[in-house]
């Protein structure tokens, strides 16, 4: 914690062998030991020494300043008891100056980031498993321009293949339909080829036309892709995902770089034609261990590519845009197909993308159905979350007018998704619970929400600028006063951990747990009624300072942090 540097700062200088990097501090199991703890383990193994010797060490050698009232040793650890009213000063001190960018640690300036995610087909409608690729995606990105990293975010338009070809035979007039009325053409459009082998003979000289680069027929595509596009983001816009870049499949149909690419599987011998005329890498070749996934088809016997050859391409393109950080998102049944390609791209000399992989999301009240059988569509999954938020929000404000209820039924519904979402490792399974999500208390975003409305209530009725001007010293009497300000302390260090692993499930966490302190704080603290003006004015200072830290962990996982509720 950066809080404690001075202590740190004070041990390498008269022990110059260890790093402050070396140096691990921690509260202390309880309070009653100290007010914060550091572990030797790191640093005693360094110097080739028992910790505990380390420890020792530490409390005789080491001249601490002020800060610092009392160290002692507890096997491994030192414990410290501290100024507490000094560090708390210069915890506040920092997130007040900081502001909106307290929290992060700059590893990302000078570095390009460009992170794919999504891909729905054009011919579906988002539904909730693949509402979590976008939402990993999304807070990826916000974590990441969050440590000062350039990002660029792409979605990669699957707008060819067979079933695009059916749905641009049957759709006469784009300009005519909806999103919804594309999706049910497009069933209609897919029964019909199982009944027509005519129809179905035709889609396929379509789509042979789309890949020769026919530009009437790639306009009539592009038309119907992009009025699917268009819907299938318009439901995303729902939940706050944006994106800068739209690449088409069809603009990766005949790359240059694809030619290079099949002149180095020739020369390690994995490129051959099978017996239906094929151009087949046989991977066993390159590397690949296992039978399952050995053999990867590129192109057609027609001289076509296929699927697999254009994502070659594109990802080839976006490993040639300059980025420093080329990340994917996908979903834990694409790690074969991803492993396929990392091996040719890594045949050819290119870089493999970081792939980030998710597992599924499980609900727990199965009794929840739409027009895709077992598939939820994340249209309806919104709105079924919006209409549970507003009887929540009735039963607790009864008095708002109803525009004011669904703004904030809107709000809760978004934090209730989002946070039971990202809360969790993406690669385990979410077991999304209706009731429990949506609740006001317990480990829910909408919990999270209702602490900085508590704090913007406060604020508001004391009716006066906070913390501008701090004293040297703060006036602490209460273990809640310290735990919230330890709490705050350590967000530099949780987006360092999220950002190192590719998660945001500890900035979830870490908002929780904040707020979690919050209420302890609430609840023991008096703050406009305390019993002296620089107690008030600490607690104050302590309030504005855990409003912007809440406000800075929800805005990298998507979430409003509101002020009224």
């Amino acid at each position: 914690m950066y809080a404690f540097d001075s202590i740190a700062d004070a041990i390498v200088r008269a022990i110059p062998e260890i790093d402050k990097t070396d140096l691990a501090f921690a509260p202390p199991p309880k309070l009653d030991m100290g007010d914060i703890a550091l572990r030797t383990f790191e640093a005693a193994k360094k110097l080739q020494m028992p910790p505990p010797q380390l420890a020792k060490r530490i409390t005789e050698e080491v001249g601490f300043g002020p800060e610092v009232t009392e160290s002692t040793v507890a096997g491994p650890y030192v414990n410290f008891r501290l100024d507490r009213g000094a560090i708390a000063r210069q915890v506040i001190g920092r997130v007040i100056e900081r502001g909106e960018r307290y929290g992060g640690n700059a590893t990302g300036a000078g570095v390009k980031a460009l992170v794919e995610h999504t891909s729905i087909n054009p011919n579906a409608s988002p539904h909730v498993g693949r509402a979590r690729n976008a939402m990993i995606g999304d807070s990826l990105v916000r974590l990441l321009r969050f440590e000062d990293h350039e990002v660029e975010v792409h979605y990669y338009v699957n707008d060819m293949g067979r079933q695009i070809a059916l749905l641009v035979l049957a759709c006469e007039d784009p300009d005519q339909m909806t999103f919804e009325g594309m999706l049910e053409l497009y069933v209609e459009a897919n029964e019909r080829a199982k009944q027509d082998p005519d129809f179905a003979a035709r889609g396929y000289e379509l789509l042979a036309r789309m890949e020769q680069g026919d530009p009437t027929i790639k306009e009539r595509f592009r038309a119907v892709t992009s009025l699917c596009l268009e819907g299938q983001l318009a439901v995303l816009r729902r939940l706050g995902i944006q994106y800068d870049h739209f690449d088409r499949e069809s603009d990766y149909v005949k790359h240059p770089r694809l030619e290079h690419v099949l002149e180095a599987l020739r020369e390690q011998g994995s490129l051959f034609t099978d017996e239906d005329g094929r151009v087949v890498a046989d991977l066993r070749k390159l590397g690949h261990v296992q039978e399952e996934g050995r053999y990867f088809v590129l192109m057609r016997a027609n001289g076509s590519s296929m699927y697999g050859c254009r994502d070659l391409a594109y990802t080839i393109d976006k490993l040639e845009r300059g980025a420093g950080l080329n990340i994917i998102v996908l979903g834990e049944d694409h790690k074969l197909y991803a492993q396929q390609l990392g091996l040719i791209l890594a045949a050819a000399g290119y870089a493999v993308p970081e792939q980030v992989y998710y597992a599924y999301i499980l609900l727990k009240d199965g009794k929840m159905s739409t027009r895709q059988g077992n598939v939820v569509l994340l249209s309806d999954f919104l709105d079924e979350a919006t209409q549970r938020a507003a009887q929540k929000v009735e039963e607790q404000w009864p008095d708002l007018d109803e525009a004011q209820r669904l703004s904030i039924a809107e709000q809760v519904a978004i934090a209730a998704v989002r946070f039971a979402i990202l809360r969790v490792t993406p690669t385990k399974n979410v077991i999304f619970d209706w009731e429990s999500s949506l609740s006001f208390t317990g480990d829910t975003g909408p919990y999270v929400q209702y602490s900085c409305t508590r704090i913007a209530s406060i604020l508001r009725r004391h009716g006066q600028p906070v913390g501008n001007e701090l004293p040297d010293t703060l006036t602490l009497e209460t273990d809640a006063e310290w735990q919230l300000s330890m709490q705050l302390a350590a967000l530099p260090g949780v987006i360092a951990s999220a950002s190192a692993n590719r998660t945001v499930a500890p900035v979830a966490q870490f908002a929780l747990e904040t707020a979690r302190s919050f209420t302890t704080f609430y609840h023991e603290c008096p703050v406009l009624s305390a019993d002296s003006e620089d107690v008030k004015n600490t607690r104050l200072a302590l309030c504005a300072a855990t409003l912007q830290v809440l406000k800075n962990a929800l805005a990298i996982l998507g979430i409003e942090a509101m002020e009224r509720m």
